[in-house]
């Protein structure tokens, strides 16, 4: 059984000019160790299938399995301890609590669900993994842009999850800064989780395992 399975998605939201076909179809199965990437322009649909393979946006059709379970069939409780304590996620714009220090952003997670036994230890851990040690008291406002986004990927690996959703991980990001994220996504998976990664840049697709091309909401194999 497939860790994430995505079948037959269809989503349709309003648009300027009408209803715009986000998703049209779209099936993807992803096993646990896996890498892949979803790739295509901006507006074809990624970041609404990152979405509602994350339990965040339920699809007009179609179904989404994580583990077996189908998080939309769930109250939005049990869909939210389920998210929390098994899906991470990496966004572009990083999402960071601005009045948090780099600790508190990492321990975030925490709050919700069953946090790790030793949270802030790992959150420690991460942040040096991620060379956030001297940063650890510092707000969003006072780091790099490449210090928010690991910070925002420590805050994803907290409760370690099994499924890593990112969303354009490195599209604000210097080559130094995003070889470091496109490097501990890859090692996550090594170690046995999987990645969906959706990106309109080659070079971090080109680190994905298996490729698929999307347009106008529907997916290619590559």
């Amino acid at each position: 059984m497939a860790l994430l399975e995505l079948q037959d998605l269809g989503r349709t939201h309003a648009g300027p000019g009408g209803p715009v076909r986000a998703l049209d179809g779209v099936t993807l199965h992803l096993e646990a160790g896996e890498f892949v990437a979803v790739r295509g322009p901006s507006g074809c649909g990624k970041t609404t299938l990152l979405l509602a393979a994350g339990a965040l946006l339920r699809p007009d059709r179609g179904t989404v399995r994580f583990g077996g379970a189908d998080p939309y069939a769930m109250p939005p409780g049990p869909r939210s301890a389920l998210r929390a304590a098994g899906i991470g996620f990496v966004f572009q714009q990083f999402h960071l609590v601005p009045y948090l220090d780099v600790l508190d952003n990492i321990l975030v997670p925490s709050l919700a669900g069953a946090p790790p036994a030793d949270a802030r230890g790992r959150a420690v851990e991460l942040a040096e993994r991620l060379g956030l040690s001297g940063r650890l008291r510092h707000v969003p406002a006072a780091l790099s842009v490449g210090e928010r986004q690991r910070t925002a990927l420590a805050r994803a690996l907290l409760n370690r999850p099994r499924l890593l959703l990112a969303d354009e991980p490195t599209g604000n990001l210097d080559p130094d800064n995003g070889r470091i994220v496109l490097d501990h996504l890859a090692a996550f998976a090594r170690d046995g989780g999987a990645v969906l990664l959706v990106t309109h840049d080659a070079g971090a697709a080109a680190r994905a395992g298996r490729v698929v091309a999307m347009r106008d909401g529907r997916l290619a194999e590559q």
